[in-house]
């Protein structure tokens, strides 16, 4: 898979290991910049966690930007919430993302977590036409 920097043309190889694609989140600044990432596998990573933690009408001029996880986990936390969670998901990324393809959705919910409005969650997915499955994990 390909990313277009400016007038060039960067792969996933070694030739172009040293040329930055995104930032990474969270921000946190090194030596010269904020961190930064160098393949797109790091990069759809750093995607998908912004875009499913990033809350509808927090984003401006980009209104529908989000998920809306947030906004489930404070209602009543019984067997549904992890339905609506990984629908919630699968439908944010089919929208904003379409060419990641989710295999698979994990929801930890434990009674601390319960406790704190908190879940867990798990995403094995693939780019584009890439065999290679990859997993982000991240709490809401």
């Amino acid at each position: 898979m390909a990313v277009t920097l400016g007038r060039k043309n960067v792969k996933d190889t070694t030739e172009f290991e040293s040329y930055a694609i995104g930032l990474s989140l969270p921000l946190s600044i090194t030596n010269t910049a904020f961190a930064q990432t160098f393949t797109t596998t790091e990069q759809v990573k750093t995607n998908i966690r912004n875009l499913l933690l990033t809350q509808r009408g927090e984003r401006i001029m980009q209104p529908e930007f989000g998920s809306g996880l947030r906004e489930i986990l404070f209602e009543f936390n019984n067997e549904d919430v992890s339905t609506q969670i990984q629908t919630t998901i699968e439908t944010t990324l089919q929208k904003w993302l379409p060419y990641v393809s989710v295999e698979s959705i994990e929801i930890e919910q434990t009674d601390s977590l319960k406790d704190n409005n908190r879940v867990n969650v798990s995403i094995d997915f693939r780019i584009g036409d890439n065999v290679q499955l990859e997993t982000v994990t991240f709490g809401v």
